[in-house]
């Protein structure tokens, strides 16, 4: 067996580190909500998930600034996700933080 093959079969067993972080949202488009993120596909992961959350929370106090009482753009649910889309804990707590949540009618 070669060295390549013996590191897939021990790696399949263990956690794998994230490769990086970003921030997902909702936004209202129209009758509709649609998820988004940042940083985008084409750029770099944030490779913090500390520095992930500072974002996100600062996304959201910027978000309740420009809040216009209009549907339109309307953001919530911000959270913080690792390279797979998988919801990542808050290191202040080590559980899943929802910032602006939205509100199910």
């Amino acid at each position: 067996m070669d060295l390549k093959e013996a590191m897939k079969m021990i790696g399949a067993g263990w956690i794998q580190r994230p490769k990086g972080f970003r921030v997902r949202f909702e936004r209202r488009q129209g009758n509709e909500w649609i998820s988004d993120f940042f940083p985008s596909e084409e750029e770099p992961l944030l490779t913090s998930d500390v520095m992930a959350w500072e974002l996100a929370r600062r996304f959201a106090e910027a978000i309740k600034k420009e809040a216009t009482g209009e549907a339109e753009g309307e953001i919530s649910s911000i959270t913080v996700v690792d390279d797979k889309g998988r919801p990542v804990t808050f290191y202040g707590t080590d559980g899943i933080l929802v910032l602006n949540p939205r509100v199910q009618a």
